[in-house]
């Protein structure tokens, strides 16, 4: 046909239904996509309803694919600019978020929201949604200080980590927000319109870090595998754990990994390496809720997963969406907070074999230079200008 003979089409008189359907379909999947879509003109906006619109708390807005990276350093030119990674793409974007200037991220939520406090100037929290600018105004954190005593110290160390609220986030209820402290032991519960939080603590806890996993909060105790319920809110035991844990040389960590709750048993092996010194094993269990025992698997699934552990931030992404060989599926890697990662980089689950890696000799003690050093980044829980500094010191 002629180019004078061909018709062009109007896409943007599609029509309300067709519209409006394919806005559904596309917010199901991401909704980042269903932003873009938005934006294309205004008859699709006028069919598509306005995130900004309705609650923070609303699900089908939660960007829970993204997952914000890390700077290795403070970026001058742009200090409220942040990178997000799609877990399930691979995809990263830039969103510039003035409402960050000056505030203290405390964690990120499964759902992909951002916990954000105006420290130390108040106690003010507030729920972001990175993608959509929406904020939820949640009570101050003036119960939990005043949980401390009147020593504030001891909170104000807790700000010591990389995202000090890690296992935060929102209950199944859809209406209530978590807010977990690891190390002061102490979990707040709060739904926007509150003016405190209702504060429970940790009782007899190891060394964790604790996980949401499909709306429900757990940590670990020495009584093991502990679920948040509430009415009235208290923690009840999921499961116990098959093995021992040394309170004072383990380590255990929850996380997510495609919607199972996993735990690693962080602990020392029996054998020796040539310098006599003894060696770290990581041993993984899966939660079986209807049986509320821990499985332990040598696999984190058939589509290839691979865990990131820190000593308070704990991660599960698919290998697949990353570059072949990038990232080795059934692999346990280490964050720079964890001692061995000068000398281990990860652990494979199959073969029991090690990665080596010296950071001290890597590029990656100033900058993280790979995607593993980038995502191992993401879960180290001191402070990177410290450990930084302190990696410096060692090179001299």
């Amino acid at each position: 046909m002629p180019p004078s003979e061909t018709k062009r089409r109007d896409w943007a008189g599609l029509g309300d239904g067709l519209t409006g359907m394919i806005a559904d379909r596309v917010l199901a999947y991401d909704v980042a996509d269903y932003l873009r879509f938005r934006a294309v003109c205004g008859p699709w906006r006028r069919c598509c309803a306005d995130p900004r619109a309705h609650g923070g708390l609303d699900r089908r807005f939660h960007p829970r694919r993204w997952l914000m990276l890390r700077e290795p350093r403070e970026r001058i030119d742009a200090p409220n600019r942040r990178r997000f990674l799609n877990s399930s793409t691979g995809e990263c974007i830039q969103v510039h978020l003035p409402e960050l200037h000056n505030q203290e991220v405390l964690a990120l939520t499964a759902e992909g929201l951002l916990v954000v406090l105006d420290w130390p100037r108040s106690t003010k929290v507030q729920l972001l949604n990175p993608l959509t600018r929406h904020v939820t105004q949640l009570p101050p954190l003036t119960a939990l200080v005043s949980h401390q005593g009147n020593d504030c110290l001891l909170f104000t160390a807790a700000f010591d980590t990389h995202f000090p609220a890690w296992g935060s986030g929102v209950l199944s209820d859809d209406s209530t927000v978590a807010l977990s402290f690891n190390r002061l032991n102490i979990l707040g519960m709060a739904k926007p319109g509150d003016d405190h939080w209702t504060v429970l603590e940790f009782r007899n806890p190891l060394q964790t870090a604790s996980s949401m996993v499909a709306g429900r909060f757990y940590c670990v105790t020495i009584d093991g595998v502990m679920v948040l319920e509430d009415q009235p809110p208290r923690l009840e035991l999921a499961a116990r754990l098959p093995m021992p844990v040394s309170p004072t040389s383990d380590t255990v960590h929850l996380m997510d990994n495609a919607g199972e709750l996993t735990l690693v048993h962080r602990r020392f092996s029996r054998h020796h390496d040539n310098n006599n010194m003894a060696k770290r094993r990581y041993d993984v269990y899966r939660l079986d809720p209807g049986a509320g025992t821990l499985c332990r698997v040598n696999s984190f699934g058939g589509d290839g997963h691979a865990l990131f552990i820190g000593m308070y931030c704990s991660l599960s992404v698919p290998t697949k969406i990353f570059p072949s060989g990038s990232i080795r599926g059934d692999t346990v890697y280490l964050s720079f907070d964890i001692a061995e990662r000068n000398k281990t980089e990860g652990y494979h689950l199959a073969d029991r074999s090690a990665i080596s890696s010296d950071i001290l000799n890597s590029r990656s003690a100033l900058q993280p230079h790979n995607l593993v050093d980038c995502l191992s980044l993401c879960t180290t829980g001191r402070i990177w200008c410290h450990f930084e500094k302190h990696l410096v010191s060692r090179c001299r």
